[in-house]
């Protein structure tokens, strides 16, 4: 099985029989990295759905199948899925080429799993910077929740990032206060219903007060309502 590294120093997307995924430069650290909704956790979640209590959905306000949703920081695509869960049209956005191409390449495989492959229909993935396409986004097109998960870090003294964190990380860097700041406003001014932000549980608000919180164990979820 041979690898085709592209991209990074310390972090490169590779090809190999399986599809497209992402690795340590340093081959000590680890195997690739592969999106994949196929496991019996994801396809007992992405078939049994979620529940109307769960504090993804009701951060969400999701109510009912065919709500809009553009998930700002895509990632790997993990919260996208979820949405999926509750029946949203899906828009998931990432900036990097390299997580963009896992991404797609994992929900692609997933389209044709059997009993799940119909949900994956209704996500697009889209390389691009959301701070720009939100702005260039037509009135028609604007989606109704517009979620962001900011990639915050662990507390020192907390357990390692998993793998999939720690090449986000190591690829991305984390964002800086006015990217942050940039992607919220342009977030504020486009979305219909509401912008959710994941933040840890005791965490500083991204920028203002919310207009309300869903709290778990460790994360939090913002909501800011929109004034429409």
């Amino acid at each position: 099985m041979g690898f085709r590294p592209w991209g990074r120093v310390a972090v490169e997307l590779v090809q190999t029989d399986y599809g497209w995924g992402l690795a340590f430069a340093d081959e000590k650290r680890g195997k690739p990295y592969f999106v994949d909704f196929s496991g019996i956790a994801w396809r007992q979640r992405l078939q049994k759905g979620l529940g109307k209590n769960h504090i993804f959905t009701r951060a969400l306000g999701v109510r009912e199948p065919g709500v809009k949703l553009l998930d700002a920081t895509a990632g790997f695509g993990q919260d996208a899925a979820m949405a999926l869960c509750l029946g949203c049209e899906v828009t998931a956005l990432e900036r990097s080429k390299e997580v963009a191409a896992v991404l797609r390449d994992g929900v692609a495989r997933a389209m044709n799993e059997d009993g799940v492959g119909s949900l994956f229909k209704n996500l697009k993935v889209i390389e691009d910077d959301a701070r720009t396409y939100l702005l260039k986004l037509p009135l028609t097109e604007r989606p109704d929740v517009i979620y962001i998960d900011p990639m915050f870090s662990k507390p020192k003294k907390s357990a390692k990032s998993p793998k999939n964190m720690q090449l986000l990380q190591e690829l991305l860097g984390e964002p800086s206060p006015l990217d942050l700041e940039q992607l919220f406003d342009a977030a504020r001014a486009t979305a219909l219903n509401r912008v959710v932000v994941k933040q840890p549980l005791k965490g500083h608000a991204l920028k203002s007060t919310p207009s309300f919180s869903f709290k778990g164990q460790s994360i939090r979820y913002d909501v800011y309502l929109s004034a429409r």
